[in-house]
């Protein structure tokens, strides 16, 4: 029987999206992979998880806090089990395709229609998203804010908002972030070059 190696592995708590291969759940079950592919509902993870010899699917909501002991050796059989049987859009970037990722070249390797629907996320993104926690109901909630509490008095009083108008800006920067993810994760494989790109003929 398969048994998850919790040596040296610590405690954490993190949501769901951010689940590692590897970690182990209180049930004991360890994850093997998460995605939230195409087919997968908005809002969700798809999450494959492996106890013993039984493997199962489950899909949690991308937000819910999952406790797991993290940092322990995992098993060898996890990872020729994920990366056989993974599909190419589900796969997770190694640490070296992530810490060598080429920002520019895999951009111009996207077409025009795909830079255009990213440019407009990241510009969404970039200010609604870079505004979450700037704006407090008191100017004493500013004063104390690690955002703004730097900032002199006549900006900071442009930031004490209704507590309405706080949570709809929070609401709209954490449905932008959701959305610049769920739009990235079926474009990985092109990304990080998995799959053949198709040359993108330019004008």
């Amino acid at each position: 029987m398969l048994a998850p190696s919790n040596k040296s592995s610590t405690f954490v708590k993190v949501p769901a999206r951010h689940l590692l291969r590897g970690d182990v759940t209180g049930s004991g079950e360890v994850v093997i992979s998460v995605s939230a592919g195409a087919k997968t509902p908005r809002g969700m993870v798809d999450v494959l998880l492996l106890k013993g010899e039984r493997k199962r699917a489950a899909i949690w909501n991308a937000r819910t806090i999952i406790g797991v002991r993290r940092g322990g050796v995992a098993p060898a059989e996890i990872c020729e089990q994920a990366s056989d049987e993974i599909p190419l859009s589900d796969r997770l970037p190694t640490f070296h395709e992530l810490a060598s990722f080429d920002a520019s070249k895999a951009w111009d390797g996207l077409s025009p229609d795909q830079q255009r629907e990213i440019g407009v996320l990241a510009l969404r993104f970039g200010t609604v998203g870079q505004c979450e926690g700037y704006f407090h109901e008191s100017i004493e909630g500013v004063r104390k804010g690690f955002s703004s509490s730097h900032w002199p008095p006549q900006v900071q009083a442009s930031v004490v908002w209704p507590r309405l108008h706080i949570e709809l800006i929070e609401s709209a920067a954490q449905a932008t972030f959701e959305a610049l993810c769920e739009h990235f994760d079926p474009l990985w494989p092109q990304l990080f070059g998995w799959q053949a790109r198709k040359e993108v003929k330019r004008p």
